[in-house]
């Protein structure tokens, strides 16, 4: 039961987490040198959380798929 919720949860706080990390790279961009830094900065962490976090998340919805294919061969 605690492992179902925690594979459920862990898509979710893998996403807010990638919001959060824009949103801070965002504003540390703009308070070093304004908005064209703070663009700058955004695109590079985003950049990064692909590279790092994009498998991840591929694996998430392929595990999504696999459930939805069950759960039509269920019925």
């Amino acid at each position: 039961m605690l492992t179902k919720i925690i594979v459920g949860s862990f898509a979710q706080l893998i996403e807010i987490s990638l919001w959060v990390l824009l949103l801070i790279a965002f504003i540390g961009g703009w308070v070093i040198k304004g908005f064209l830094m703070a663009l700058f900065f955004l695109v590079i962490v985003f950049i990064l959380e692909v590279m790092l976090f994009g498998g991840l998340l591929v694996l998430e919805d392929i595990r999504k798929s696999l459930k939805k294919i069950e759960k039509q061969k269920a019925m």
